[in-house]
């Protein structure tokens, strides 16, 4: 059986989600190759796929990552037709650095030197108050904590997140008008989502929103 030493050119690393950005693709933004809509900000402390474990875990650094295609994790420079890249020339490090045959290179790399969104906004650019505002609002690694916690003050505190989070959202969009995608970029995956699999609901009341734990069915574990 030959081994392999070089890409095959499968796509399988670009279908698994887009690269975490480091200092070295710093100039990529600011000339232009990668722009602020097309990148996903995943928060200190919440929970992010760690390539060296193969674990979701909360993540110990902000990151910033090129976003997927739609509802799909395919990266947004993937393109499908030929398993190729529409950015190759001007593509991430991690992506220059990967070697699927031999990843140790790339696994060192993680959690090291990356991006944050204040390394791409003007730092007189009054969207840092707001971004400032959000986190403490809503800070990351007491949401994944919570998340955790059956107690009822925890699903009041999540609740009351939640809500922030998107009052937050819509307040910012209404003032300044931003995209969907921007909005990924400035605060991230909106907390609503990220209740998935956490056996806890968003449920719509009285034009607003509140939080319930889902009962466990009665035949779970029982193989029924």
């Amino acid at each position: 059986m030959t081994e392999t030493t070089t890409c095959r050119q499968c796509g399988t690393c670009c279908r698994k989600g887009g690269p975490s950005l480091n200092r070295e693709d710093l100039a990529l933004v600011r000339q232009g190759h990668i722009h602020h809509d097309q990148l996903i900000t995943i928060r200190q402390g919440e929970m992010g796929y760690n390539p060296a474990t193969g674990r979701l875990e909360p993540v110990p650094v902000e990151l910033l990552k090129i976003r997927g295609q739609g509802s799909g994790w395919a990266c947004l420079f993937f393109a499908e037709a030929n398993n190729g890249c529409t950015i190759y020339a001007h593509r991430p490090a991690t992506c220059r650095i990967l070697k699927c045959w031999q990843p140790e290179s790339l696994l060192a790399t993680i959690y090291q030197n990356t991006l944050r969104r204040a390394d791409l906004i003007n730092p007189n650019d009054p969207i840092l108050a707001e971004i400032a505002r959000h986190e403490q609002a809503c800070p990351g690694k007491e949401f994944t904590g919570l998340l955790a916690d059956t107690d009822r003050d925890s699903l009041a505190r999540l609740t009351e997140m939640v809500r922030a989070d998107l009052a937050i959202r819509g307040e910012v969009a209404q003032k300044v008008g931003i995209s969907l995608e921007m909005e990924f970029f400035l605060f991230g995956r909106p907390l609503f989502k990220q209740l998935t699999g956490s056996g806890i609901e968003c449920v719509a009341e009285n034009g607003g929103i509140r939080l319930e734990r889902k009962l466990p069915s009665p035949t779970s574990g029982r193989g029924e």
